[in-house]
């Protein structure tokens, strides 16, 4: 059951004035989502900057934030922290995903394993109990789990530098 607003939640961490003003705003429009987030600050990186950033990280997809950071510093004017040039390109809507998965297989793959399917369809069901399979153990010597991340906007999940391929 909703607390009416005249009697403010008590256990909500916001003062009553920020209650109000998310109510009123609900009643006018219906909606209570703030896209006013930090608008009252003055943009520290301009339109520019926006494009070096966009660059560096397509050049650099796998890079860590304080490497961007020491990139965009090296050729700006101006140096600005981690957390800025963070801010600026979770903003900009880059996101750090894993890399796509990819099929490497090609036309003449896939034809030879469907005629290899083919050849072997009349085979019965005892048949294919009787055939020994090898146990698929996955196995990785120097690297971590295979989650490579990198910096991609959500329609450039495709581009060739944001795939890995696999078989």
């Amino acid at each position: 059951m909703a607390a009416h607003i005249k009697h403010p939640v008590n256990n909500v961490p916001f003062l009553f004035s920020s209650q109000t003003r998310v109510h009123h705003e609900y009643r006018v429009s219906g909606k209570t989502l703030n896209l006013g987030h930090r608008s009252d600050q003055r943009k520290t990186l301009k339109e520019r900057d926006h494009q070096l950033l966009t660059r560096n990280l397509k050049r650099v997809r796998r890079a860590t934030f304080p490497q961007i950071a020491e990139d965009f510093n090296a050729g700006a004017l101006r140096n600005v922290s981690v957390r800025t040039v963070e801010r600026t390109i979770i903003d900009m809507g880059f996101r750090n995903r894993c890399l796509t998965r990819v099929s490497l297989l090609t036309v003449r793959h896939t034809d030879l394993r469907l005629a290899w399917a083919r050849q072997r369809r009349h085979l019965t069901v005892d048949y294919w109990k009787q055939v020994a399979r090898s146990d698929e153990s996955h196995f990785q010597l120097y690297r971590e789990g295979g989650h490579i991340l990198v910096w991609r906007q959500p329609h450039e999940s495709m581009e060739p530098t944001c795939q890995q391929g696999s078989v």
